[in-house]
C-alpha cells in the first residue's frame, strides 16, 4: 500500500495547488495521501473534491491532516495531525490563533529584511502572495526570485535562520496544546521529521519523552531523504517511547530531492500509525 502522510500545498508553503498535488499523487500511484499544510486545513476540501473525480479503478484517498508549529525548550517543533474533524471547535480555535501569530511574525520578518537591505521586489512579492498563511519559505522563495540570494539555503543562512538578522522568535502553541486539539477532533498526533531539529541524542530523547507524556501517538520514522541507519534508529526510538510509526515525504514541490510517496517503507519492527484506520490495500 502506497501511503504518504506529510505534504504541503499552496495553502501554506507548497508549490502545487491541492488539485495539482492530487494529480501528481495519482500519477505516482499513491493510494492514501494526507495534506498537512502548516497551521491550516484550507487545502483539504479541494483535494478531496479532486480525488473524488479520479477513476474508480485507481482511487486516491485524501486523509485530513495538518502540521502545527509548536514551541518547546526554545526550539520550533512540528506536530502532525491526521484523521481529524477539520471543523472541530478546539482545533479551529487553535489554528486561528496560529494564523494570527504567523501573520504578526511575517510582518516583523518583512521589517527586518527591509532594514537588512533586501530588495523591494522580494518584499512586494511576498506581500502580493495569494497565501493567507505566510512562512519563512515564502520570503526565501521571493529572495531567490528577486536575485537577493542564490538559493533557499542561502536565504536561511544569511537572513531567516535562527540567530540571523531577520529571524523572529515565534510564539507558537505548546506541544501539549497541539496534541490536545488534534485528539479532541478525533485525530492522531505525530512528531514530524525528528532529525531536522538537529538535537543531540540526549535532547531528542527528552523531546520524545515530553511528546509521549503529552499523549502523542506517533513518530515520523520514514522520510524520503534519509539514511537506512537513521530510519532504523528512529524505529527503535518509536518503540522505546511506545509510539507508532508514520511515513511522509514532506513534499513541497517538484524537485530532484523529494517526491510524493518515494522511499517511505517502514522497518519491520515498526507499528504503522494507520494500522487502526481501517484502510484497504
Amino acid at each position: 500500500m502506497r501511503i504518504d502522510l506529510h505534504c504541503h500545498t499552496t495553502a501554506s508553503d507548497g508549490k502545487l495547488t491541492p488539485v495539482e498535488i492530487v494529480q501528481r499523487a495519482h500519477t505516482m500511484q499513491i493510494r492514501y495521501l494526507s495534506i498537512t499544510d502548516h497551521d491550516t486545513v484550507a487545502g483539504i476540501e479541494a483535494a478531496q473534491q479532486a480525488a473524488a473525480k479520479l477513476p474508480a479503478s485507481s482511487p486516491l484517498h485524501i486523509i485530513p491532516g495538518v502540521e502545527i508549529s509548536c514551541r518547546w525548550q526554545g526550539f520550533e517543533i512540528h506536530i502532525l495531525g491526521w484523521q481529524m474533524d477539520t471543523e472541530a471547535a478546539e482545533l479551529a480555535q487553535l489554528l486561528e490563533q496560529q494564523h494570527v501569530r504567523r501573520r504578526e511574525r511575517a510582518a516583523q520578518i518583512a521589517e527586518k529584511l527591509q532594514a537588512a537591505g533586501v530588495s523591494r521586489q522580494a518584499l512586494d512579492k511576498v506581500a502580493a502572495s495569494s497565501s493567507d498563511n505566510l512562512t519563512r519559505k515564502h520570503f526565501a522563495d521571493a529572495m531567490v526570485a528577486a536575485g537577493d540570494v542564490k538559493d533557499i539555503d542561502s536565504a536561511f543562512r544569511r537572513y531567516l535562520g535562527k540567530g540571523n538578522c531577520a529571524y523572529v522568535q515565534p510564539e507558537w502553541c505548546s506541544i501539549e496544546e497541539a496534541v490536545a486539539a488534534i485528539q479532541s477532533a478525533g485525530g492522531y498526533a505525530g512528531l514530524a521529521h525528528p532529525l531536522a531539529y538537529q538535537l543531540s541524542s540526549k535532547w531528542l530523547k527528552r523531546l520524545l519523552r515530553d511528546f509521549s507524556a503529552a499523549g502523542g501517538d506517533a513518530l515520523e520514522v520514514a522520510s524520503g531523504q534519509q539514511e537506512k541507519l537513521h530510519r532504523q534508529q528512529l524505529a527503535e526510538l518509536a518503540n522505546d517511547y511506545k509510539l507508532k510509526a508514520s511515513a511522509g515525504s514532506d513534499f513541497h514541490g517538484p524537485s530532484q530531492w523529494r517526491e510524493l510517496g518515494r522511499n517511505l517503507q517502514l522497518p519491520e519492527i515498526s507499528e504503522p500509525v494507520w494500522q487502526s484506520w481501517s484502510l484497504t490495500e
